[in-house]
């Protein structure tokens, strides 16, 4: 009960967060942009006890399809944590980064009431390469977080700019060649992490297949099909972002990269769920 009253504690907290820092960037309210980085920070902070109280209550981080969830979201709010505190300009990035979290969290909710069983940690002996596989996709979906809000945050500020408004010199963002940089890097970075991510767990189907095939029997490996299916889609999406960000930036306008950008984290959001379910 504890914990799951810390669960909804993060998701109010991740909520406030949001609208102090949606309030202090529109409004340019000073007391309302710190009070967003404070409550941020402390939402953090409660989350990061979750993780702790479900690691002792299990004697270890159980890699079931719920932590797999709530893990995903501690990595993205501690990525957006460090920016906030090392970046000037770092609130609009967790502005946008927490109710991502708090959907997370509530992902993981109902999971873990679908089912309450849980998992136990198996697989992990019977695969090792298991958890750094689970780290290289944390990290690619914090990369991949990291280019979309930064994606977001250009469109906005181009809306903005294309409709002649007066908001636009109030936002307290970085400018649209350092968010452009910033979303091209991440992404690439992402797209790099994922793919080695990718190859570790096709070299463990791979093997797989050789060893029901040496033992002579048919394995169900059908609940990979809509994994391998994401991964690649996801790898796709990020693909020709990167290609049209460093190799041929004229074909393609600064929306259309942006657009894709936020749906290669849209593709990887649904990847981690349906992993995880």
């Amino acid at each position: 009960m504890t914990l799951f009253v810390f669960e909804i504690l993060c998701i109010l907290l991740y909520g406030a967060a949001s609208a102090l820092g949606a309030f202090g960037l529109r409004r340019g309210h000073r007391r309302a942009a710190w009070a967003a980085k404070g409550v941020y920070l402390v939402a953090v902070a409660a989350h990061s006890a979750v993780i702790g109280m479900e690691s002792v209550s299990t004697a270890g981080t159980l890699l079931s399809g719920p932590n797999i969830v709530m893990l995903a979201s501690w990595v993205l709010a501690v990525v957006t944590a460090t920016g906030l505190l090392v970046t000037r300009r770092g609130l609009a990035f967790s502005t946008v980064a927490a109710p991502v979290v708090a959907l997370l969290i509530l992902v993981s909710q109902w999971l873990r009431i679908l089912d309450p069983a849980g998992a136990d940690n198996m697989a992990f002996y019977h695969w090792p390469l298991l958890v750094p596989h689970i780290v290289l996709v944390f990290v690619a979906l914090a990369c991949f977080a990291t280019s979309a809000v930064s994606a977001a945050l250009d469109w906005y500020q181009r809306r903005l700019m294309t409709a002649r408004s007066a908001k636009v010199l109030e936002l307290n963002t970085p400018a649209l060649d350092t968010l452009a940089l910033i979303s091209r890097l991440a992404g690439l970075v992402g797209l790099a992490v994922l793919i080695a991510a990718m190859l570790i767990g096709f070299t463990h189907l791979v093997a797989l297949y050789a060893a029901m095939a040496q033992i002579g029997t048919e394995g169900n490996l059908g609940y990979l099909v809509p994994r391998v299916a994401l991964s690649l889609a996801t790898t796709a999406v990020w693909s020709v972002f990167c290609a049209l960000s460093f190799l041929a930036p004229w074909a393609a306008s600064a929306r259309t990269r942006d657009a894709l950008a936020i749906a290669g984290l849209a593709a990887a959001v649904l990847l981690i769920a349906v992993s995880a379910g």
